[in-house]
């Protein structure tokens, strides 16, 4: 069984609730520390449901100045779609105009709050840095900060490495084998 399918199963079991309050919870932490929090004004008091035809699941929030939250008044904007297709979109790996206009991606409702809800999304360059100082201590979050450049300068500097480097230069049989 693959992962895909064990996903959609587990979720089947959860009551609906526990999804809405988890989402939630896990955008709200997201948005810490983001400068798209200053423009969620812009869409305070809409709802939107998230509709997972897959599993099936509808799950609706309330956007308010700070994040979401659960709602259960109906929603403004519906977005429906497969479970492999939201987490894609929350992932960047799939762009909202490829999925809406290969029929994956379907908007019901206020095509207006959809369209800006979805260029609010697309535009918000997440800030790593921003987020663990809005969410740890400072001289924890300094810490934190100080090891991620570093690894991600010791990533940088492993992609640099050739295969007859200096550092590198046994046969490639053997480097295989440690």
């Amino acid at each position: 069984m693959q992962p895909a399918d064990v996903v959609p199963r587990l979720l089947r079991l959860a009551p609906e609730i526990m999804h809405t309050h988890a989402v939630a919870l896990a955008v709200n932490h997201s948005l810490r520390g983001q400068a798209i929090t200053a423009r969620l004004d812009e869409l305070a008091g809409k709802r939107f449901c998230l509709h997972i035809d897959d599993v099936p699941v509808a799950l609706t929030f309330e956007i308010t100045t700070s994040g979401l939250r659960r709602s259960q008044s109906a929603a403004d904007v519906t977005l429906r779609g497969k479970l492999e297709d939201f987490v894609a979109l929350a992932r960047r790996r799939e762009d909202p105009d490829t999925l809406f206009f290969q029929r994956r991606l379907v908007v019901e409702g206020e095509t207006e709050t959809g369209l800006h809800l979805k260029n609010l999304l697309d535009g918000w360059e997440y800030d790593v840095p921003a987020h663990v100082r809005a969410v740890l201590p400072a001289p924890a979050a300094t810490v934190v900060l100080a090891a991620r450049s570093a690894a991600q300068a010791l990533l940088a500097l492993g992609r640099l490495r050739r295969p007859s480097s200096r550092c590198n230069n046994r046969p490639e049989e053997t480097r295989r084998a440690t």
